[in-house]
């Protein structure tokens, strides 16, 4: 099920507290179209944050992880001749996943859980204040470039918000310091509050 096919006038669940398999558990089981259960505001808004984390060199025949996946709504723009799959904390969050996407593969996993790709991907994983830390942040996305071959890609919030994280753009860059990237990119153009930082290796 697509959010276009279970679109709500409002939300009808509270701006998730914490960060945690238990908390995207309690959150899942009230149901709801993808951005609600994504703990996010339309389904505009999540529909951009996801295509901010395709505007990578992606080729045919590449495969594509995504860490954090929740429903797994990124595997319904992701080119067909690349492989996706998705991996989270959250049972019940995955239990959607595979009900909406059948065919998609998912698992249940952490940052331990990470397996080589050619891209490492991660959707607003690392904005809560309750249940993650910055330092988490930035093991997060060492541990991300190096199941990558290719590059990796995420989106943070970039202004403060009750109860979130925010980051800057030197900040964010700072975590791939012992990184061989050879292109970076910081895009805030999509959202005003958001931010993706694309980095990647030449072929």
């Amino acid at each position: 099920m697509s959010d276009a096919e279970a679109v709500t006038p409002a939300r009808r669940i509270p701006w998730l507290a914490e960060s945690s398999p238990q908390a995207w558990d309690s959150y899942a089981i009230q149901g709801g179209p993808d951005y609600l259960v994504a703990d996010c505001g339309s389904p505009e808004t999540h529909e951009r944050r996801l295509r901010a984390l395709l505007r990578l060199p992606i080729k045919e025949g590449d495969t594509l992880l995504e860490f954090g996946c929740g429903t797994g709504r990124l595997a319904d723009f992701v080119p067909r001749d690349v492989r996706y799959e998705g991996l989270d904390w959250s049972r019940e969050v995955l239990a959607l996943a595979r009900r909406r996407r059948p065919h998609g593969a998912f698992h249940a996993g952490s940052v331990a859980d990470l397996t080589p790709h050619d891209w490492v991907v991660a959707s607003g994983t690392f904005n809560y204040a309750q249940g993650w830390s910055k330092k988490q942040t930035a093991e997060a996305i060492s541990a991300m470039w190096d199941a990558s071959t290719r590059g990796i890609a995420l989106t943070v919030l970039r202004t403060p918000a009750d109860g979130r994280l925010n980051y800057g753009g030197d900040e964010l860059i700072s975590f791939l310091a012992a990184c061989d990237w050879s292109h970076v990119e910081l895009d805030g153009s999509y959202l005003p509050n958001d931010m993706c930082l694309r980095a990647w290796r030449e072929p």
